[in-house]
């Protein structure tokens, strides 16, 4: 009962930070196995044991390697282990129990997490496929007319102040998608410069060619590469056509989107 509340405790912090996580459980042991029914373990998206176990050795160490396959995957599955090593059918595990172990997976995946650098117009619109889509979403701003519910209805984080300075604060991982858009362009590369080196999955900055090449050669007077500087999408969006800011939001959010399935897109950062 203590190691059941355990394991809950700390799945609802992996779920409150926003990490992909699974459990392991045991639903159906028959013979000699390490444990029986309902033991369960927690492991993270890298195999790591967070929290309980289903008796140690190869056994658990096999599911480790299943339960991150299956977060890879995005899937939930039930596994059948047969203990006994001298047998020839199934998935054997080369232990002298001799008993069979049946263990469900579930897969928790962490929430995709859109961060916008600048509450404009073209912001607004695209918070809202955001949301059509699922998207955790953060907006940061210095200013704080634009940081309304009324222009943001359906974002859950909105930031105000000095915006390099927040998104500092921010968590950052390769579930985050990156949309730098400020005001008047003004803190655009030093948005960039904080988060250029971090894993986020996707960065895009809204930008003409001349603008990307100033800020560009900016960042790499001070120390950057070109290859940490190629990563970024900008131009932004696909090319879809159009000018005005609903068009220009279905364009980054089609780019994301593409990034996210890893598929190949007619991406304006191409032409630059």
């Amino acid at each position: 009962m203590i190691e059941d509340r355990k394991i809950l405790v700390r799945l609802n912090k992996c779920i409150e930070k926003n990490r992909s996580v699974a459990t392991v459980t045991v639903v159906k042991a028959e013979g000699s196995t390490p444990r029986g029914v309902g033991s369960t373990m927690l492991v993270d998206e890298e195999g790591n044991l967070i929290e309980g176990t289903i008796g140690g050795g190869i056994l658990e160490e096999k599911a480790k390697r299943d339960a991150v396959d299956c977060i890879r995957h995005k899937k939930s599955t039930l596994i059948d282990y047969d203990l006994d090593r001298s047998s020839r059918n199934g998935n054997v595990l080369p232990m002298i129990c001799g008993g069979k172990v049946s263990l469900f997976i579930k897969v928790y995946i962490s929430q995709e997490e859109l961060i916008v650098a600048g509450a404009g117009h073209i912001a607004e619109k695209l918070c809202k496929i955001a949301h059509i889509l699922g998207y955790s979403i953060t907006v940061l701003d210095s200013r704080k007319e634009r940081l309304t519910k009324e222009l943001f209805p359906n974002v859950g984080n909105l930031i105000h102040g000095d915006i390099v300075d927040n998104i500092n604060n921010l968590d950052i991982n390769k579930n985050t998608y990156i949309v730098i858009a400020t005001h008047g362009h003004k803190f655009d590369q030093d948005v960039l410069e904080a988060v250029v080196r971090s894993n986020a999955k996707y960065i895009g900055m809204i930008g003409s060619l001349n603008k990307i090449k100033t800020c560009f050669n900016n960042l790499m007077e001070k120390g950057f590469t070109e290859e940490e500087l190629s990563k970024v999408y900008t131009p932004i969006g696909l090319d879809l056509g159009g000018e005005s800011p609903e068009e220009i939001a279905l364009a980054i959010m089609a780019e994301i989107q593409a990034v996210k399935y890893g598929k190949d897109a007619p991406y304006l950062y191409k032409s630059r």
